[in-house]
This record gives structure tokens, sequence and C-alpha cells, in this order.
């Protein structure tokens, strides 16, 4: 490592950001990179992370991911290490279902060939694939499990105490439910690097992770499958719905909870977590003729309890206890997460430093204020190496999506809008709408006219499985003599995660501002983050109530979520550094300034239009680039 050499010639901004990267490692600190697009942010971290290792800094890289592509891109990029001298085990842990050798995974050794005997059988299979290969893959993982006959999940667990590089889901870090216990079990703690791909990602993931619900009509459930089992359970079980019952009579829409109005109800789940343990450890167990269905049942069941009761032992100031009913009229009790911070900072402590990195990760104090929460942590801006005069970005002024303002003489504003930005050059574009509905009605209205005839219109569907995602984004060629225009919703499947290079995408229309649904849970965001409500309470003068009341809660439940899905969208257009392309943002809300301060540097200056001055600006543009 000490003689490993950057393997490119560094862009504008990125061996400054290699360098703070490895003065955090160094001095045991966090850092927060709102990175654009094209700033080479996975090898920017990446390598000083491994130069840090070479320096005796640390042990072992977490590369922690949100989404399976991201990962390989750093797989890929450790693989370009290698190619330049870095010699390093490093392994891509995937989920246990897309691991799995059977047709339907039942980890019961009686059904499971791989399960059976795999103790007897696994150091060989992991002993093995160290001797012959460094870098451990998926497809590698699977064909030696095979050869083996063991489990690959956990083979891959196995092989990844003796890897130098792990690439995994952000879940096996910081999950409660399924962290590595290998390297974050309790009292453990090692000289780990985590480096945290597309953050932003991480503050909704994170609130799931440390959240727990309850539905009553679950326990009606399991004492209607144990009621002849067990009498002991089937009274414990009466009892928990007791509770709830006491809580749904208190519940006409929505009730929010004290701790004190709970604790009952957590007492008695304690009391059914007991006797479902004796229930389910007793060898008499078979006997108790309870089918392979009914046993999944009951342990999904089982588990939620035990996942409930661990939350609810988590709750303080950073959390919202209330009750609602779920689509199906079901009573749920929530053990809400809104900041989970405080819990994350129990991960990140375990182990040196970490890397929070995005091109979407602003404003950045918000995320420093969801994601940890120590002050003394670092957060910088890395320049964009793109010129800016490949990019043109444009407001819309006469456009509004709010609901009231929604309708036919609007969308037909939105759609001449659409029709005038493809039609200023041929090529290959992407309409991005706040929901289905109105995709259908931008579609409808967009193939019924006149200037739609030269255009090949694409849309999104709420279903689509893996090859009709392909097989949408095969239509964006590399060398296009037509139009094509593919309509999708905004925060959806093709508005991250995607990389349409050069010609495969020159323009981009967003229309809204992205603005998730009002809905109870996003209204209880914005009022607990304006200090309206809460469910703990330390009696003190100085409780949560007046520490966090800040008065974001919209921008922290409806604005910065919804501009984050803008930035997304818009950065599927330019993705290298000789691309080049054109966004369209339709809605005057983009006008505001609160939405403005949310705008990257790089997208100043930009222009405002209507429908006629956008066209000069756009021709304009492409005779620039007309080479």
């Amino acid at each position: 490592i000490t003689d490993l050499q950057f393997p490119y010639a560094y862009r504008r901004g990125q061996k400054e950001l290699a360098g703070d990267v490895y003065r955090t490692i160094l001095r045991k600190k966090n850092l927060f990179i709102q990175a654009p697009t094209g700033t080479g942010k996975t090898l920017s971290t990446i390598f000083p992370s491994v130069k840090a290792v070479g320096e005796g800094l640390a042990d072992k890289i977490f590369y922690l991911t949100a989404k399976t592509i991201t990962g390989t891109v750093a797989r890929e990029t450790f693989s370009l290490l290698a190619e330049h001298g870095y010699q390093a085990k490093i392994i891509q842990i995937t989920a246990k279902e897309k691991m799995c050798l059977c047709e339907e995974m039942d980890c019961n050794p009686i059904h499971c060939p791989y399960a059976k005997g795999h103790y007897d059988r696994v150091n060989d299979a992991v002993y093995d694939l160290l001797m012959k290969q460094d870098l451990f893959s998926r497809e590698v993982l699977l064909e030696q499990a095979e050869n083996y006959q063991v489990c690959p999940f956990e083979m891959s667990l196995d092989a990844a105490i003796w890897s130098d590089d792990i690439i995994c889901d952000y879940n096996y870090a910081f999950d409660p439910n399924v962290y590595l216990k290998r390297f974050f079990g309790e009292g453990q703690k090692g000289d780990y690097i985590f480096l945290v791909d597309e953050a932003h990602n991480l503050v909704d993931r994170a609130r799931d992770m440390y959240s727990a619900v309850l539905i009553k009509e679950d326990v009606l459930e399991a004492k209607r499958l144990l009621k002849t089992k067990s009498k002991k359970i089937t009274a414990s079980l009466e009892s928990v719905n007791r509770a709830l019952l006491d809580l749904k009579r208190q519940c006409d829409e929505l009730l929010i909870c004290t701790l004190s109005m709970t604790d009952a109800l957590l007492g008695r789940l304690l009391r059914l977590q007991s006797v479902m343990d004796e229930f389910l450890q007793d060898p008499s167990f078979s006997e108790k003729k309870l089918s392979e269905e009914q046993f999944s049942q009951l342990l999904d069941f089982y588990f939620n309890i035990r996942s409930f009761v661990n939350v609810y032992e988590l709750v303080d100031e950073h959390y919202l206890i209330y009750c609602d009913y779920n689509d199906n009229s079901n009573f749920c009790v929530h053990l809400q997460c809104m900041n989970p911070s405080a819990n994350l900072e129990q991960y990140l402590a375990m182990g040196r430093s970490a890397i929070f990195f995005s091109a979407t990760l602003l404003p950045i104090q918000y995320y420093r204020e969801q994601l940890a929460s120590r002050p003394e942590d670092y957060a910088i801006y890395a320049p964009s190496p793109f010129p800016g005069h490949n990019r043109l970005l444009l407001v819309g002024r006469d456009v509004s999506t709010k609901y009231s303002r929604r309708g036919a003489a609007m969308y037909a504003r939105i759609v001449d809008y659409i029709l005038r930005f493809v039609h200023a050059r041929s090529g290959n574009y992407m309409v991005f709408v706040p929901s289905y509905k109105m995709l259908q009605d931008i579609y409808d209205m967009i193939a019924s006219s006149d200037a739609s005839q030269d255009l090949t219109l694409l849309t999104q569907n709420a279903t689509m499985d893996e090859q009709e995602r392909e097989e949408f984004l095969a239509h964006f060629s590399e060398s296009p003599t037509t139009t094509t225009v593919g309509l999708c919703v905004l925060g959806g499947i093709f508005s991250e995660g995607i990389d349409l290079k050069a010609e495969r995408l020159i323009g981009a229309v967003i229309v809204g501002t992205g603005l998730p649904m009002v809905c109870n849970e996003n209204e209880l965001y914005r009022q607990f983050f304006d200090g309206e409500i809460s469910s703990f309470s330390t009696g003190s003068e100085n409780d949560e109530a007046t520490i966090r009341n800040t008065r974001h809660g919209f921008s922290y439940a409806y604005q910065y979520p919804g501009m984050n899905k803008v930035l997304q969208a818009a950065g599927r257009v330019i993705r290298t550094e000789q691309d080049y392309g054109c966004i369209l943002l339709l809605d005057d809300r983009f006008l505001q300034g609160s939405y403005q301060s949310l705008f990257p540097r790089e997208w100043f200056p930009h222009y405002t239009v209507t429908p006629e001055t956008m066209t000069e600006h756009l021709l304009k543009f492409w005779e620039a680039h007309s080479t």
C-alpha cells in the first residue's frame, strides 16, 4: 500500500477531497461530503482509506451502500487499485434471499441440502476460497458454495472475517436486527473505516431500522393459531390484546401516546415473549401439530414482538409513540424514530471514522443532524469538475403543480414546455412528474398533440420488473437519430441510480418540487421538528421540546426530501466531464428563496423562462454544442 499511487490524473478538486478524507481518518472524526456527480467520489474516498490502512491507522474498510449497483461500483474501484498493485481480500456481501441456491429459501437442514452438514464443510470452503483468489463477488461465492455444498450466505459471512474490504448494505453495520455480530457485537470495537455511499438514503433507512409497529389484528391471529396449542400463550395474548383495546378506545384517527400510556402494554409483551420463548424451545414442539406455514407465521409474529420490545428500550426524546389505523383499518401502535442520529452514533462508535458522501447531501447541516450528532465532525463541498457551459438550467416561471392549480389548463402549459424543450434538438429526454396519475394525463395530452408525431414516447409503470426496466432504458441509445421521451415518476426507479452517459440522455424536465404526500407520518414529522408534539419528557425545563424547537418542521418533513428527489433526477443528465445537457424545472416555487437556497453551487447561473424565451436559450445552447 505504501507504494500505491492514485491510478488516474486527479480531476479538479479530487486531490484535495482525498486529502480531506485521509485527515478525517487520521483525526478519528466523521466527514460529510457534498460531491457533485463526476467528482469521482468513490475513488476519492476508497483510495485515501486504503492508504490509511497502509499507515496502520485502520484495519478494515466497510463500504456501505443502499443499492447493489453502487456496491458493484465500489468493487470495481477496489479491483482497479488491485490492478495497480494493491493486495487485499475484498468481499461483497449480498442479501441471503439473493444468495440462496434453493428454489425456496428454507434454512431448516431437513429441507436444505446446503444447510445440512454446513458446519462440517464450511471451514474447508472458506480456506480454499482465501487461497485461490482475492475478490469475492456474488458469482464467486455462489460457485464456491455449490462446489462445497454449503450455505453461500453463511460462508460469505465467515469469509468476511478474513477480508480487508467489506462491501455491504447499510443494514449489516447499523440495523439492530441484522448487523454483523462478528464485528459489531456487544463490547466489540475495531479500527474500522465506514464509507457511507449515497448517504442521503440513510436517513429514511435508519428511521426504519430503529422503529417498530405492533398490529392488534396480528395478536388476534396468533391467538387463533395457538388457541388449542398453548393455554399459557393464549392467556398472554389475550392480556396484550386488552392493553391494545384500551389504547384503541382512546384513538379515533390518531393518538399521540406518552410512555406512561404504553408501559402496561410493554409489561404484557415482555410476559408474552417469555412464554413464547418456552414454547418455541420445547423439544416436544413437533407434537404441537403446527403446519410449516403456521410455524413460519408464528415465528414472524414472535420476531416482530421481540423487535417491538427491543425498540421500546431505545425510546427517548428522538422518538414519537402514536396509534393509528393502516390501510386495512387495522389498529397499530408505532414506535417511530424521528431522528436516528443517537442510535447510529452507537454503531459508528464501534469504528474509527465515518465518511458520508452523496451528490445530493443538501442542506448538509440537516444530514449532519440526522446521521451523526457530534459537533466536532467535518463537512465539505467538493467542487464540480464539469465546465459550467456544458449545462443549461432553466426554470419555468408560469407553472404551478400545487393541487389547487392542477387541471387541464395547467397541464396544457406543462405539455407546451415539454414539447418545445424536446423539439429544440433531437435526442433522448426524460420527463419526471409527481405521480402516476399526472404521468398518464400528461402522456395522453402529448400523444394527442400533432407535435408528438415524430416522438417515441415511453412511460414508466408501477409494476415494472427487472427485464421491463432494462427494456425501457435500452430505448435510450448512444447515437440516437430520432427523439425519445421517457415519462417517469419523480423519486421512482429511473430518477436515481441509472447511468445514461453522453447522448444516451441530453435533457430532463422535472415537473414539481417533489414534496412527499401529506399523510399522518409526514405531518407528525412536521409537528415533531416544530417542537409541537412529544412522547417523551424529562420533566426538565430544558427538555427535548425546548432543545429541538427549531421550527424547521416543513423543511424536514417535506421540502428537503422533495428537493433531494429533484436533485437526483437532474443528476441523470450529466454523468461525465464530457457530457452536456439541459435541465428544465417546472414549478414557480423553484423561484422562491427557500428553494433556491437548496440549489447546488453549480446550478448558478440559471435562467427564468417562459415557453417562448426558453426556446431562445435552448437554440443558443445547442448551437454552441452542435459539434
